[in-house]
């Protein structure tokens, strides 16, 4: 716990602009094309039990361009193809490990994350139309070294403080989804909430392999049981993809919210929200209302039809 608090006192500097033991925000509202224009929210609250807040968000944008600022060329417009085409990053990390190791690991993951995309920003600008697909390789290793990060940090054969994480990179329409532990990625579409992530827990391996059933595993609890993790021994990504339409919305979040309110609530905040923002409000007051037994993060992306 000593190198804990050592570390901490150094990297807590970072922390001071969102704060997550409050509720605090993140506005990323993208309008450089208005057919492809995205509103995005992100909300953190400690809830009503916790003493202190293990989660963390992030919403970036990542545009490779070159900016004119200083020419006597005429037709300006014709060098607009320099331009690239925006990328969107969400995630939500949920520290496990106790207040102080969980909130390190969620908060040096995702900077971790950040920090390695913004390295290799030119990645997401050079896949050709067809080969999509390839934007997959820099989130992998952006995995990748988050879990090398955390387990350098701790440097503990079995594993110290370890987080959840679900990225959503987003370069129109394509949506790219990594995943690991049992935070989720949501899809709204013309009113159906179809979960995206399948959880990395003990309770659904057993229901997937013994046939075991919900309660039964409710019951034993092995729902908190997670069987993977960034920065334990064992961490196994699940990567996926997917084609957004213009209506859609995403939605981020951990567990703090999926222990409360159900998909179909879920589905009906995300389908009658006035935006983003009031989508993210309301659903953390549902899962404060229902007792905010734990940490809440959620992030929401609207696909705007117009």
């Amino acid at each position: 716990m000593g190198r804990i608090n050592e570390y901490w006192k150094k990297v807590s500097g970072a922390h001071e602009a969102i704060d997550p033991d409050t509720t605090e925000t993140a506005v990323g509202i993208a309008n450089e094309d208005p057919r492809r224009r995205l509103e995005s929210h992100g909300l953190s609250h400690v809830g009503k039990v916790r003493e202190g807040n293990e989660d963390h968000f992030v919403i970036a944008s990542l545009q490779r361009s070159l900016e004119i600022r200083q020419t006597n060329l005429e037709q300006l417009q014709l060098l607009a193809p320099l331009c690239g085409p925006k990328a969107y990053l969400f995630a939500v990390a949920d520290g496990v490990g106790g207040q102080e190791g969980g909130k390190l690991a969620s908060g040096l993951t995702i900077r971790t994350i950040v920090e390695y995309l913004s390295e290799t920003v030119g990645s997401y600008h050079a896949a050709p139309a067809g080969q999509e697909h390839e934007f997959l390789d820099p989130l992998g290793h952006a995995v990748q070294r988050a879990q090398e990060k955390l387990l350098a940090t701790f440097g503990l054969p079995q594993g110290g403080p370890s987080t959840t994480l679900t990225i959503v990179l987003l370069v129109w329409p394509q949506a790219f989804i990594v995943h690991v532990g049992d935070s989720r990625a949501y899809l709204l579409r013309d009113g159906t909430l179809k979960r995206l992530t399948r959880d990395q827990t003990m309770g659904a391996y057993l229901m997937d392999e013994y046939k075991m059933s919900e309660q039964q595993v409710e019951k034993g609890g092995y729902n908190n049981v997670l069987s993977s993790a960034i920065g334990s021994p064992e961490m196994k990504p699940a990567v996926s993809q997917l084609t957004l339409q213009r209506g859609d919305v995403l939605l981020l979040c951990t567990d703090g919210l999926t222990k409360h309110v159900q998909e179909e609530a879920i589905a009906a905040v995300l389908s009658s929200a006035s935006g983003a923002e009031a989508g993210c409000r309301e659903l953390i007051e549902r899962a404060l209302t229902d007792g905010g037994r734990d940490n809440i993060t959620v992030v929401v992306v609207n696909t705007l039809t117009s």
